[in-house]
Order: structure tokens, then C-alpha cells, then sequence
């Protein structure tokens, strides 16, 4: 098993997973992200931020609410991922193809997007941001301008992301092993 089965189905969307895996996977080194096409659910409540006299930061509280997504990839068989992962492979290559990919292999999109993911770097709390109009933004440039995926697992915390990574880590070194 790769998991706790309700421990990782409670974070899933099922229906088109593989379609939605490989439009994310393909999506997170850009800029944006399609929401909808996600094949985690959102995380839960809105954006926890913490005033530091004129200066609005990420609160605490919302690292928190990625904690218990951390735990679940925590909890991950890395192996048994990798095992699946190459038995769906040519679900996940159609998907990709499909996306207007013919000839290019999605495990090469996938290895080079957990190498973007793990380029990431570690930002200390408490983390500065801006809200310029709906949606917070992070206050340095530098950290904005970087791909989606990367905000995202800055966004988690430091903590948090670097259990992400790690799994990342461990996944790369199987798919890249076995392929």
C-alpha cells in the first residue's frame, strides 16, 4: 500500500486523476497553475497571515494548515508510488501526448519538474507579503516571480516543505533508476 488509504484519498480528486497529475505536473514549473484541474483538493480555510507592526507576514497558523498534506507524503511508500506509478505509465504518456506532447516523454517532464520543485529555496519564517488586490503575493520580487510550484511549497513552510522535498527526492531517485 502507498499509504493509508483515507489518509491520501481524503487530499484526492479522483475523477480524471491522470489527466489532472500530468496537466499539474506539466503546469508547476509556469508561472500559474489550473485550479481546477488540481488533483489535490485545496487546502482547507484561507491564507493565515500575522501582522509584525507595518510589515503583514504568513502566520504560523497557516503552515499549519498544510501539516497534516506534509504527513500524509510523510507517510508515503515511496517504492510502492514508484511501483504504481511505472504500472499507469502509459495512461500517464497518453495524457501528456494528449496535451500536445507527441514524441516527448512525460518521465522527463516529471524529473524535470521535481528537479524545479527541489530548486526551491528554504525561506525563513516569518515570510512578508503583500495583498495588491484579491490574492496575497510575497512581498520580496524574488520569491514571486518564481514558478508556481516552488510559491506553493514556500507557501507550506519551511518545515513542511522540506518533508515534500525529501519525498521528492526519494521518488526522483526511483523513476530515474527505473527507467
Amino acid at each position: 500500500m502507498i499509504a493509508g488509504h483515507a489518509r491520501v484519498e481524503q487530499f484526492l480528486v479522483p475523477q480524471n486523476i491522470v489527466r489532472h497529475i500530468v496537466v499539474t505536473v506539466d503546469n508547476l514549473p509556469r508561472h500559474k497553475v489550473a485550479v481546477e484541474l488540481r488533483p489535490v483538493k485545496p487546502t482547507g480555510g484561507e491564507t493565515v497571515t500575522a501582522a509584525q507592526g507595518a510589515v503583514t507576514t504568513l502566520g504560523e497558523a497557516n503552515f499549519e494548515r498544510y501539516a497534516p498534506l506534509a504527513r500524509a507524503v510523510q507517510g508515503t511508500d515511496v517504492k510502492a508510488l514508484a511501483v504504481v506509478y511505472e504500472r499507469l505509465y502509459p495512461l500517464f504518456q497518453q495524457a501528456y501526448e494528449d496535451l500536445g506532447y507527441p514524441g516527448k516523454y512525460f518521465n522527463d517532464r516529471l524529473v524535470e519538474v521535481i528537479d524545479n520543485l527541489l530548486q526551491t529555496p528554504e525561506v525563513p519564517a516569518p515570510i512578508p507579503v503583500v495583498q495588491p488586490k484579491v490574492f496575497w503575493e510575497y512581498a520580496d520580487a524574488s520569491l514571486e516571480n518564481r514558478s508556481a510550484g516552488q510559491k506553493l511549497l514556500i507557501r507550506m513552510g519551511p518545515q513542511n516543505a522540506r518533508v515534500i522535498k525529501a519525498k521528492l527526492r526519494e521518488f526522483r531517485a526511483e523513476i530515474v533508476n527505473k527507467k
